[in-house]
């Protein structure tokens, strides 16, 4: 019952954002399997939540994904929807881990970063949301760090975060910590953030490349 009050609560998505996987799906469904978007998979998905002071814990079945792409930088991502709250004097505090993996069809792909965006979330008086993750490679070795946050009056400042890496073609985001809490007198709300993987190359770059052949081909077949 909680994965259909999550589902229908889903917000529209931010503009840029084209679904490639249809609806978003919770996590607790994707346990043990994978999500194809674009030329990479999701997989590997564990979490572990926890709430104190009355906030309801958090588990696999209060996230949803859903794979897309950006329209206007071309990047493949992740959606990642929940309905978490905490009030005054409480606390939710969830763990999640996965893996990013191009797809073997794709010999000449690879991962060179990750962008790490909120786009819905509030918090008052001292209450704050933070979210934080490791992006590890195949040996374990820490190859990125990634923070973002909310809190009240900050102006948006501290919503967004970037890192890039040798290209790879699979990374593992390690111990991402969501933390949201109440504070001593505010509230915080976590509803909405993306996740993108840009590649090398461009999905844009190979669909110019493959134009421009099409055109090649054609103009040759004219002089004929």
């Amino acid at each position: 019952m909680g994965c259909l009050v999550i589902a229908l609560l889903a917000t529209a998505a931010s503009a840029g954002w084209v679904p490639l996987t249809g609806e978003p799906v919770s996590l607790s469904s994707l346990q043990g399997g994978s999500l194809v978007f674009g030329d990479k998979e999701l997989s590997e998905i564990d979490i572990f939540g926890i709430g104190t002071g009355g906030a309801i814990a958090p588990d696999a079945c209060s996230v949803f994904v859903q794979g897309g792409w950006d329209d206007t930088t071309g990047d493949y991502g992740l959606r990642f929807l929940l309905s978490w709250n905490a009030f005054s004097g409480q606390t939710i505090n969830a763990n999640l881990n996965f893996k990013i993996s191009v797809l073997s069809d794709y010999d000449d792909y690879f991962i060179k970063d990750v962008v790490l965006d909120i786009t819905g979330s509030s918090a008052t008086g001292t209450g704050g949301v933070n979210l934080g993750e490791r992006v590890q490679n195949a040996e374990g070795d820490i190859i990125a760090s990634l923070s973002c946050s909310k809190q009240y009056n900050d102006g948006g400042a501290y919503l967004t975060d970037y890192a890039d890496f040798d290209p790879l073609k699979a990374i593992w985001i390690h111990s991402k910590d969501v933390s949201i809490t109440g504070g001593t007198d505010g509230s915080a709300h976590l509803s909405e953030f993306y996740q993108y993987y840009s590649q090398i190359p461009e999905p844009a770059t190979v669909v110019l490349l493959g134009t421009a052949g099409i055109w090649i081909f054609t103009r040759k077949r004219r002089s004929v």
